[in-house]
């Protein structure tokens, strides 16, 4: 199966057989990727095609397409395509030691959706390093199926984050969590900037570099 051995995620299984199907019958397939690994194919068959931009891609002649994103995307016949979800989002997380599993599920979930972006891309949760874990993340973490990583502080004052907050650097030594975590876990840049859930969680988004 295209994608298993680097970790993406079909969205709807009920889609394959009848994509495989268009390949098999070599009808023409349409390719749309804007995340995850590119040296997934070697050389593609004569029907398929990449396209660019999605929108060129569903106004073509393909019978069936094939999008690997982790973004929400309108436009395409559901029923034709298989989407797959790579491993591409780092969520950072600023909480205290008290925060339950729910607020932290609920903001992710909330993030996510505001920003249109699939929970199944999420591959990693990301804090600031406390003298105890928090049992909250550690159990979202388990929810999501994804690791938690705990990045010192002196590490993540060292990240410029576009809103750095005077009161969390007197709390925790250092002026950004979220944002800074998810920048320095990901590698990447930010998707979904510091977002507040008061009294105890801010969220952060950033996609993992390529």
């Amino acid at each position: 199966m295209v994608g298993r051995k680097f970790g993406w995620v079909i969205e709807d299984d009920s889609t394959v057989t009848r994509v495989s199907a268009f390949m098999v019958n070599e009808e023409k397939i349409g390719v749309f990727q804007d995340v995850g690994r590119r040296d997934w194919y070697e050389k593609l068959p004569g029907n398929v095609k990449l396209f660019d931009d999605i929108a060129d891609m569903t106004s073509s002649d393909a019978t069936g397409f094939l999008v690997i994103s982790d973004r929400i995307i309108d436009g395409i016949c559901l029923k034709d395509s298989v989407i797959y979800r790579p491993p591409s989002l780092v969520v950072g997380v600023g909480l205290h030691q008290d925060t339950t599993k729910e607020t932290i599920m609920n903001g992710i979930t909330c993030c996510l959706e505001a920003a249109r972006l699939s929970p199944k891309s999420v591959c990693m949760l990301a804090s600031i390093k406390k003298p105890q874990d928090v049992p909250g993340l550690a159990e979202a973490g388990k929810e999501l199926g994804v690791d938690v990583k705990y990045v010192d502080r002196d590490e993540l004052a060292k990240v410029a984050a576009p809103n750095p907050s005077e009161t969390v650097r007197a709390f925790e030594g250092t002026a950004s969590v979220s944002e800074a975590a998810a920048i320095i876990s990901s590698g990447g840049d930010l998707v979904v900037e510091k977002q507040k859930f008061p009294p105890d969680l801010t969220i952060a988004i950033a996609r993992m570099k390529k």
